[in-house]
């Protein structure tokens, strides 16, 4: 639910419709344009017995306000989770279509459109048919589409990670400059790499800590490398590859327009591009590879579908 619309449940929905609006009569598919209580104008539609969708023109503040005035009139207002997914769209054919649709609306990824916009054809077509286990391996490796992978990226200082992790959220995410410490604790962000959205964490440069911060900074970053869903090991021609907590992933040389090494699985230089295009196929295809992206098979995308077909 976005703050442009809110869905409303109620028994007595005629009776709170027509204390908001001043209007009477809201029978199922009824649609109108309505003053909201004199708080805003939007449009009022009733997409089920007992179901309506209010639609104000204004923001956020309109709809915290509009929020209240139904509180006042009794609605018990319920998170949407809550709320059951043949609820929230009954226009749903199916109870898997409602699902994808609930999924749909949260997935943070853009590739993860059109495949789950598939899946209620594909359940269908496959019958009662519980998901094997490499269905579910699958399943798991494609809901980093829906809930945005971690990426730890850690390294020595001056490696080019910051300058790295700003090339390719395109903005400015870490301070980049030729100095030991600059990056003094991690920094995250979300960043898109064509399609597939990560949660990027750019960790202090591994070294002796000048300070207690520093310290604390780098002990909090040992705990992300441990637990992340992708662990890069990041170094240049002039360093060693670093100790992490657990083996990496995926071994980088940054700053390749400085100096090559033989032993990476990617090269970069984020200062003149090259090899920016090629690392970010390589960290797309160990989190969704591009084989489970084309398989015909069923996702299981959601609790109930991962155990049992519908």
């Amino acid at each position: 639910m976005d703050a442009g619309a809110e869905d409303i449940r109620t028994p007595s929905l005629d009776a709170t419709l027509e204390a908001l609006t001043g209007r009477s009569g809201w029978p199922p598919a009824t649609v109108r344009r309505c003053d909201l209580a004199g708080i805003d104008e939007g449009v009022v539609a009733v997409v089920a017995p007992g179901g309506a969708m209010i639609m104000p023109h204004g923001g956020v503040r309109i709809v915290q306000r509009l929020l209240l005035r139904l509180s006042e009139l009794g609605v018990r207002l319920v998170p949407a989770e809550e709320i059951a997914p043949e609820q929230l769209y009954p226009e749903a054919a199916s109870s898997i279509e409602a699902e994808m649709l609930v999924t749909l609306a949260r997935a943070a990824s853009p590739l993860a459109i059109d495949l789950l916009l598939d899946q209620p054809r594909r359940w269908r077509e496959a019958g009662p048919r519980p998901l094997t286990n490499e269905d579910r391996a699958r399943s798991h490796r494609l809901d980093r589409l829906v809930r945005p992978p971690s990426v730890v990226v850690a390294g020595p200082a001056n490696v080019g990670k910051s300058t790295l992790t700003n090339a390719l959220a395109g903005r400015t995410v870490s301070i980049a400059a030729d100095l030991a410490g600059t990056t003094r604790d991690y920094t995250t962000g979300t960043i898109d790499l064509n399609g597939l959205v990560v949660r990027w964490f750019d960790t202090p440069g591994l070294r002796d800590a000048a300070d207690e911060i520093e310290s604390r900074a780098i002990a909090l970053a040992a705990n992300l490398m441990r637990s992340c869903d992708l662990l890069i090991a990041m170094t240049d021609a002039e360093h060693d590859w670093p100790d992490l907590p657990r083996p990496p992933d995926l071994r980088v040389a940054g700053r390749c327009d400085l100096g090559a090494r033989a032993d990476a699985d990617a090269v970069v230089s984020a200062k003149t591009g090259e090899g920016i295009e090629a690392f970010v196929r390589i960290v797309r295809e160990r989190l969704v590879p591009a084989a489970d992206l084309a398989h015909e098979g069923r996702w299981g995308f959601w609790d109930r579908g991962r155990a049992f077909a519908p």
